[in-house]
């Protein structure tokens, strides 16, 4: 059951949340009076179960705070054919990002919540990849987030809900996106 799936993804957050806390902890990383701020980068998302739980989220949200996530959501679409005729892409802020708080920070997706850490993960072939976090990270820490078993967990529960839901398309949209279209799917006019 989807159901089943959507909690399983709930479990993995938890666990994901755990694991960053650890490390940011114990490498005295912190997000806390940043300059930049990562809910202006675009992140695309590739699953249709962070989308459906993001869309939790969404219907559990207040009436009104949805009804803005919507407007701030269409902006940001809107912004992406300027960006194609500009040849640039723009710092545009995540439309549930309010006065730097998530709206729906119980529901966020998986990238929201690992970004930042000095990570690695083992593909399938074995091979390792790296990315090396935020600029604010302490540069003597050398302590890495093993995201194999999140992205291996996430798959898992990726291919069952699409076996449940015949689901077979590709799957690649920013938040701004998903927003857009669990718009039209929860009939909501964003005014």
């Amino acid at each position: 059951m989807i159901e089943n799936e959507l909690k399983a993804l709930a479990g993995l957050y938890d666990r994901m949340d755990k694991a960053y806390g650890e490390l940011a902890a114990r490498s005295r990383f912190s997000c806390g009076g940043c300059a930049d701020n990562c809910c202006t980068q675009r992140f695309h998302h590739h699953t249709l179960a962070e989308y459906l739980y993001l869309l939790e989220g969404l219907k559990r949200t207040e009436a009104r705070t949805r009804e803005t996530i919507i407007k701030r959501a269409r902006i940001v679409v809107e912004s992406y054919s300027h960006e194609l005729q500009a040849g640039e892409i723009f710092k545009l802020m995540c439309p549930v990002n309010f006065d730097g708080l998530c709206a729906l920070y119980q529901w966020r997706p998986m990238i929201c919540r690992l970004h930042g850490l000095p990570h690695f993960f083992l593909m399938p072939d074995g091979s390792r990849k790296a990315g090396g976090g935020c600029h604010r990270f302490p540069a003597t820490d050398s302590s890495m987030l093993d995201r194999t078993p999140f992205y291996t967990a996430l798959a898992g529960i990726e291919k069952r809900l699409r076996e449940q839901l015949g689901f077979r398309e590709r799957f690649k949209k920013t938040t701004a996106q998903m927003i857009m279209e669990m718009s039209l799917e929860l009939d909501i006019d964003e005014m």
